[in-house]
């Protein structure tokens, strides 16, 4: 591939999204019927759903150098997908946008044209806006453990306690 000099840009916003939905769903989903009523409750809410302004606040995490990246808003947009389609694993995910044209079009991705696992790891470092990573540290106190008594001397003080 060839390198391009371009910062994720989402020209048009959120009506660039809603436009490329409305195309792919007239190309994949002919009949609207076909999908059901929990999932155009979906449909609905992303539909309206406005994520412009993480391209805004992502820009200045992308390098103006190499190749064209996902729009920011787009990944925001799916992995808020997965979690209403209740996909706790980003790796089933990405399988998931690969198989279900469904996911790819409310995602804002051409279907056939999905990210992979390591372009929603990079997004989420990008999202997280934190130098440090944002799992607990690998070095844990160490655990002092107490020794027990033998249970035949503690036997032993109980029956002279009895005495």
């Amino acid at each position: 591939m060839e390198a391009i000099f371009i910062l994720p840009v989402n020209s048009g916003g959120h009506a660039a999204y809603q436009n490329l939905v409305v195309e792919m769903f007239r190309k994949y989903y002919p009949n609207p019927d076909a999908l059901a009523r929990s999932t155009w409750d979906i449909i609905d809410r992303f539909w309206n759903l406005d994520l412009s302004y993480t391209d805004i606040c992502l820009k200045n995490k992308y390098s103006v150098y190499g190749l064209k990246p996902r729009t920011p808003s787009c990944m925001h947009r799916s992995y808020l997908l997965s979690i209403d389609f209740k996909v706790t694993s980003v790796t089933d995910w990405v399988a998931q946008l690969k198989i279900n044209p469904l996911y790819a079009i409310l995602s804002g991705f051409e279907v056939g044209d999905t990210p992979g696992v390591g372009t929603f790891y990079d997004f989420f470092n990008r999202l997280w806006d934190f130098d440090g990573d944002n799992l607990s540290s690998p070095l844990h106190p160490l655990k002092v453990s107490v020794k027990k008594q033998k249970r035949k001397v503690i036997t032993l003080l109980l029956l002279i306690k009895q005495l």
